[in-house]
């Protein structure tokens, strides 16, 4: 049994590796073992996170009373961060005070009916920005607005790190779910997002029981207008029964063409959803009509933004407007679109590095049989029939171009890795090369490319070393949007690429003289030399591609002869003078 089947068998029951069996990898082994380590323990991590998630979403269907669920709310927070204590806090404007609605861990009277004016505190710092905020250690953070008696409660229960996260109605902050530490502590990024959604939930819960305690006084206060409190029950109902509908997408295998079809169904109207990350509409596609995908009404279409953290995930289309318990829906729907977008992006972000090292690791040589199969499996480019198969290098000056973009324009199969500001795909293109990456060199925007194919004699590493020599020739002559390869450019591609610099001097040496003749008096001695060495030195080929008569090319070689010297059209100075005329006319825009 390999050392990598003990080493997996460990893995997967969970067990601790042995030292011994440790010490016998080396240290790129070790090195991919503990990256596995990290991603496996990330993994379970994040699932345990996202069952309690889960677990908390589910109390909103359950018949509790609200301070039940805010309490269970508060205590999930605590046990998911692993904090010492928890509480909401809810600003009076009225007062110009917050109030404390529940806690959970805390020890001292003092903090738990503490009043901070509002714009203070860790709160402060979440309304000011409708952002989560934390503090390392309350009592020395200068970013804080502090008040002596608020300092003095926090100090008694022995409170240093905080993190909230805002609670909000119709997008206004109301207050913020926080839970503090009686430590210094530094809160990490899944800690932040895992309270912001549990902060989105606590506001689901907070409307949600005000809406019942609108509809609470409604009854008393309005008895005899029956008809009236049957709508608003039929809107609870409404209400309740999309929440349940939107949380059971988001139980098992949640997609967006699932929460598509559930509002489609809960609104009755045409549903499309535009999802940012892979520029597509999921959906009803409105007979044809366009959409704005920046968010904004387009006709009679409502559009509804979906933003997390300052981040535009996408857009909910419905094809009217709607009214205020459907924008309470749709309000429910951003919350379940927020949470299918960051599984899809941690989804794919993993799957994308898993391609990049294999990618990479064709690249160097390195690739072996196993990695192969995992490739053609994630990708179904298979390494070992290289036919029609190409090493693509791409680069954008704007840096407009990403993995989401080229995986979409790219047509055929295709797996990408960055190298520093280029990708370097390994594409199989549907018809030629060129055909596949047509929609990437768009010629509206400069962008340069390369390909050598991978065939029997020439590995994945030769192909790609090539492609990257290639690629700095284009980028040093200015070829832009096409495809340079060995069949445009030949040797003088891997010399290029191999070295700039020689680019100027090559030109300068063999052909600068020519240069500065037409430069000066507006001749075309350097064309008609490119032309006549093109023709094979026959005069009157040269003529016919330029459309001049014989007598004109002959006393431009007689120029020519004059300017540089006899014997410029043989021998070893031949070679040099038309590898620079070769250089010269790539510049002029010659393929």
């Amino acid at each position: 049994m390999s050392l990598l089947r003990y080493v997996l068998r460990h893995l997967t029951t969970g067990s601790r590796i042995p030292d011994a069996l440790r010490s016998q990898l080396n240290a790129e082994e070790i090195a991919a073992l503990r990256s596995l380590e990290a991603a496996i323990t990330s993994n379970q991590k994040w699932r345990i996170m996202s069952m309690q998630l889960l677990e908390v979403a589910q109390l909103l269907n359950k018949d509790k009373p609200a301070q039940q669920v805010f309490r269970d709310i508060v205590k999930h927070a605590r046990t998911l961060l692993g904090s010492d204590i928890g509480y909401i806090s809810l600003n009076d404007p009225d007062s110009g005070k917050t109030n404390v609605l529940t806690t959970s861990g805390v020890v001292t009277e003092e903090f738990r009916t503490i009043r901070m004016p509002m714009g203070t505190g860790v709160l402060g710092l979440v309304a000011a920005t409708n952002e989560p905020a934390w503090t390392y250690d309350h009592a020395q953070d200068p970013q804080v607005t502090h008040v002596d008696y608020v300092d003095h409660a926090v100090q008694a229960e022995g409170i240093h790190g905080i993190l909230g996260a805002p609670v909000q109605i119709n997008g206004e902050t109301i207050g913020a779910l926080l839970v503090g530490d009686r430590h210094p502590r530094n809160y990490t990024t899944e800690d932040i997002t895992a309270l912001t959604m549990l902060g989105a939930l606590t506001s689901v819960a907070l409307e949600t029981s005000r809406v019942i305690e609108a509809q609470q006084e409604s009854v008393a206060a309005l008895t005899a207008a029956q008809e009236d409190l049957e709508s608003n029950v039929a809107d609870l109902h409404r209400l309740n029964h999309a929440g349940t509908a939107l949380l059971q997408v988001l139980s098992a295998k949640p997609t967006f063409q699932k929460l598509a079809d559930v509002l489609s169904t809960e609104l009755e109207s045409p549903v499309a959803l535009w999802n940012s990350a892979q520029e597509r509409f999921i959906g009803a596609d409105f007979e044809g009509r366009a959409l704005d995908t920046a968010g904004l009404d387009v006709d009679s279409v409502g559009a509804t933004p979906v933003d997390f953290n300052g981040r535009h995930l996408g857009t909910i289309y419905i094809e009217r407007d709607a009214n205020e318990v459907e924008s309470r829906v749709i309000d429910y729907a951003s919350a379940a679109f927020s949470a299918i977008a960051l599984f899809d992006e941690a989804l794919t972000s993993a799957t994308s590095r898993k391609v990049d090292d294999l990618v990479y690791a064709a690249a160097i040589g390195t690739i072996g049989e196993q990695e192969k199969a995992r490739l053609k499996q994630m990708t179904r480019i298979d390494l070992n029939e290289p036919d029609d198969l190409y090493f693509v290098g791409l680069y954008m000056p704007s840096g407009n171009l990403s993995r989401t973009k080229l995986e979409k324009l790219v047509r055929g199969e295709v797996a990408l890795t960055k190298h520093d500001e280029h990708f370097c795909a390994l594409v199989q293109p549907r018809s030629s090369i060129k055909d596949a990456l047509r929609d990437v060199l768009d010629p509206e925007e400069t962008a340069y490319a390369s390909a050598v194919a991978l065939s029997s004699t020439t590995s994945a590493q030769e192909a790609h070393d090539m492609t990257m020599e290639y690629l700095r020739a284009a980028m040093s002559l200015k070829v832009s949007n096409q495809v340079v390869s060995e069949e445009t450019l030949g040797a003088l591609g891997l010399i290029l690429g191999s070295d700039s610099r020689a680019l100027d001097l090559l030109t300068t040496r063999a052909v600068g003289a020519l240069s500065a003749y037409d430069d000066e008096h507006d001749t075309d001695l350097e064309e008609t030399l490119y032309q006549y060495f093109l023709s094979g030195q026959r005069v009157s080929a040269a003529a016919k591609a330029m459309y001049v008569h014989t007598n004109t090319v002959r006393q431009r070689l007689e120029r020519a002869t004059r300017l540089l010297g006899p014997g410029w059209d043989t021998g070893q100075r031949s070679l040099d003078i038309q590898m620079a005329l070769r250089v010269r006319a790539l510049g002029r825009g010659h393929r």
